[in-house]
């Protein structure tokens, strides 16, 4: 995009030097004019905001019980979330993806268990809660 509105600019330079030594103007330099304001003027009405929580880039811990998933943050604010609420689980080999909506999920690595059988056991339970297919 930069490149781009670089060589716009140039091309606009030379053709409104060259316009102006020959006494003439074109009238597609108007609106080569007016794509260049387009340009210039796009940034400033789509200010980018910011959407994501500040929440997301804190340091966390989860407990897992057979009632909820909580999440501990270390501002102290706790989230709890009933299994009810995750809609499907895939795991791969080095994490979970728990929905909640097709589009939004909740990250758990495998490496925040102990030990493989803790791994086992939240396969099992998750099986149990009809999340994740095992076989």
């Amino acid at each position: 995009m930069k490149i781009t509105f670089i060589l716009l600019a140039i091309l606009l330079l030379i053709n409104i030097i060259f316009s102006v030594l020959q006494n003439r103007f074109d009238w597609w330099l108007i609106y080569f004019v007016a794509l260049m304001a387009y340009f210039v003027s796009v940034p400033l009405f789509f200010q980018v905001q910011k959407r994501n929580s500040t929440l997301n880039f804190q340091n966390r811990y989860c407990e897992i019980d057979e009632n909820f998933f909580a999440v501990f943050y270390e501002d102290g604010s706790i989230v709890k979330l009933n299994y009810s609420h995750f809609i499907q689980v895939t795991k791969k080999a080095d994490y979970y993806f728990l929905y909640m909506t097709k589009g939004q999920f909740h990250y758990l690595p495998v490496a925040a268990f102990e030990s493989e059988k803790d791994i086992h056991r939240f396969d099992l339970f998750l099986q149990s809660k009809q999340l994740i297919k095992l076989w």
